[in-house]
């Protein structure tokens, strides 16, 4: 599993804070270029640790222009506990998912809440015409992978492992929309982003046995090994925060919802035997703009497709799987 860079330029980030790598831009004007070009460089990194370190920087950028540029546009005073949003020492992960999500959702609705009543107040801002506004709306669901391994040696069974794997979650649907300035309204252009923490995994049932040994030509197995137990992959558990279940990407025409589903380890008792979960991994589901605001008003989203591999990769994905995601949107949108 994998944690995706958000490329999106945010108003208000406040997780993840850190001192600016290049010389600090002043005016507004200079941080929002630096921000536009931030993001185009985030995009086009070599690495990921380059691409967290121009993050970080995107992130406190953002961060800053939103208290120079926007705190003094004649919006509300900004709540008391604004200074504890900021301090980096009280910005460690909450003790639970479901707490750590709701931090997360109130620090990107800050600016959103203050913003909200108030549009007619960002008129007179400094800046460029069209302004993001972020909400992030809170989310839950699961994911149900009923799958398995198949793999042959010699045209022999290997491996024949069958599993039911159910993971819950709990989110953030970020919305972000366009506000332009001069024409004192919304452009009606949206982008979507899904944050996930994992709240539990669970192994509804497993079977299966491997081959330890084979003889004769075609080969026969001797000695066949049983998966009797399983553990959670290390990273995977809701108590590491784990990140990135379920997300989501958009462009102009489309919206892809992503699942990474968790990696769950099979072995013997006899300890010779072992193998990995592999159905789920890096799922994608491309659907028009159109779909999308469609699951939006019905406030869920439910799929079932078939994930199972032909030939040589079914000892990852055995043909037949299939990996179930339901989603459960828990607030209508802001007008």
């Amino acid at each position: 599993m994998h944690i995706a860079l958000r490329s999106i330029p945010i108003l208000l980030t406040l997780l993840c804070a850190a001192p600016a790598l290049t010389a600090a831009p002043q005016s507004c004007e200079e941080m929002q270029a630096t921000m536009e070009s931030l993001s185009t460089a985030i995009d086009e990194a070599a690495n990921e640790m380059v691409a967290a370190g121009l993050q970080a920087e995107l992130d406190s950028l953002s961060m800053r222009y939103t208290t120079q540029c926007l705190m003094g546009t004649g919006l509300p005073v900004m709540p008391a506990n604004l200074g504890d949003l900021l301090n980096p020492d009280k910005m460690r992960p909450a003790a639970t998912p479901q707490e750590e999500i709701k931090r997360r959702r109130e620090a990107i609705n800050l600016a959103f809440n203050q913003f909200g009543n108030n549009l007619s107040a960002l008129r007179g801002a400094v800046g460029e015409r069209e302004v993001p506004i972020q909400q992030a709306i809170p989310i839950d669901g699961m994911v149900l992978v009923e799958g398995g391994s198949l793999a042959t040696f010699y045209n022999a069974v290997k491996r024949d492992l069958r599993y039911t794997v159910r993971e819950t979650y709990e989110g953030n649907l970020i919305v972000t929309r366009y506000y332009d300035r001069i024409a004192g309204r919304y452009t009606g252009r949206e982008e979507y982003d899904i944050q996930t923490l994992s709240t539990g995994i669970e192994v509804l049932g497993f079977s299966g046995r491997e081959c330890g040994t084979f003889t004769g030509s075609p080969s026969v197995c001797t000695q066949w090994h049983t998966f009797d137990r399983w553990r959670i992959g290390d990273g995977e558990q809701c108590q590491g925060m784990y990140d990135g279940v379920v997300g989501a990407e958009s462009d102009e025409q489309s919206v892809t919802v992503t699942v990474d589903a968790a990696d769950i380890h099979f072995e013997s008792a006899q300890g010779r035997i072992a193998a990995k979960s592999g159905c789920g991994d890096d799922f994608k589901e491309t659907v028009s703009r159109e779909t999308f605001k469609e699951w939006l008003r019905r406030a869920e989203i439910r799929l079932t497709r078939e994930v199972g591999n032909e030939g040589g990769k079914a000892q990852y994905c055995r043909p037949g799987s299939t990996l179930t995601l339901e989603m459960r949107i828990r607030q209508h949108l802001n007008p």
